[in-house]
């Protein structure tokens, strides 16, 4: 027999709280093969739970490839979005990523983590929202607060003064400091935490809060988008062949001494051990080009050619 709707939604929250990535992507899947009827409240379940798998799967999925060893930790950035009760969080990151996830009007919509992917500039973005922030919300289930531990950088959000003090002081609270901008080495793990961030805001907020982070509206959208490749300060290399063909997609690094090295790393194992030289435009294709070795210092938009000996 059918179980109400509010049964089944209870049931659900019950066994995905506190699962994200791949645990929950598993359940998720549970979930739709023993859900039998495909009707009614029954179909918005299971396409609400489909739109989530796919969701979860395109960021983990991104995650994969762009994790990987070496100087370079990952091309994929990811962003916690966090704030107050009613702060505009799943709308903000609906409009960024052109996801679906539910908004309303009464505070604490979100009970658990939703994901979603952004390209904007020629580098892929993830992004998570997180339950609602209030006082004590991290004193006892830690598992949201390790998500931010674990997470490059962080979007504020917020209507009110009170809204940013209530965060910032959470943040403080569990010795977590946000600053402007990445370090210099990349998104590396600091202890205390110092995790880059930048605040938006609401257009009705009067008053500006000092932080000494970047605050943008939140109905500027693409300055929301930019400032988060500000914060994230990538170097976009892009890679030419024999003909100079130059690729559409560039390797993306995140650390502020990027050379030919590391690049010739990035294309392969063993590549170092048989490099010639390079051929370099400098900012594009359009650029100065010059003949270099592998020690040296590449810029955001450079055009990179290597040779190997045979």
């Amino acid at each position: 027999m059918p179980k109400p709707y509010s049964a089944m939604m209870d049931e659900i929250n019950g066994r995905l709280k506190g699962k994200v990535g791949d645990d929950r992507a598993k359940e998720i899947r549970l979930l739709l093969k023993e859900i039998q009827f495909d009707v009614g409240d029954y179909r918005k379940i299971k396409d609400k739970l489909r739109r989530e798998l796919k969701e979860i799967e395109t960021v983990e999925q991104a995650k994969k490839a762009s994790r990987k060893t070496g100087h370079t930790k990952k091309e994929t950035p990811q962003f916690v979005v966090i704030g107050a009760a009613n702060s505009g969080k799943s709308t903000l990151i609906n409009n960024l990523c052109g996801t679906d996830f539910l908004v309303a009007d009464y505070p604490y919509t979100t009970t658990e983590p939703q994901y979603g992917a952004l390209k904007h500039d020629k580098v892929n973005f993830q992004l998570v929202e997180l339950p609602a922030i209030y006082e004590g919300c991290w004193d006892g289930d830690k598992s949201h607060l390790a998500i931010i531990h674990s997470t490059d950088c962080l979007l504020i959000l917020g209507r009110s003064i009170k809204d940013f003090k209530l965060v910032l002081a959470e943040l403080k609270k569990n010795n977590i400091h946000v600053k402007s901008e990445r370090m210099e080495d990349g998104f590396i793990q600091t202890n205390p935490r110092t995790i880059p961030a930048f605040i938006v805001y609401d257009k009705k907020l009067e008053v500006m809060l000092s932080t000494g982070l970047k605050m943008v509206s939140n109905e500027d959208l693409e300055t929301v988008r930019n400032t988060m490749v500000e914060v994230t300060k990538p170097v976009r290399i892009f890679t030419m062949d024999s003909f100079n063909k130059i690729e559409d997609f560039p390797i993306v690094f995140f650390k502020d001494q990027l050379t030919i090295k590391d690049v010739t790393k990035k294309i392969g194992k063993g590549k170092v051990e048989i490099f010639k030289d390079a051929i370099v435009l400098e900012g594009g294709s359009n650029g100065r080009r010059k003949r270099v070795g592998i020690s040296y210092e590449l810029a955001d938009g450079d055009v990179v050619h290597l040779t190997f000996n045979k």
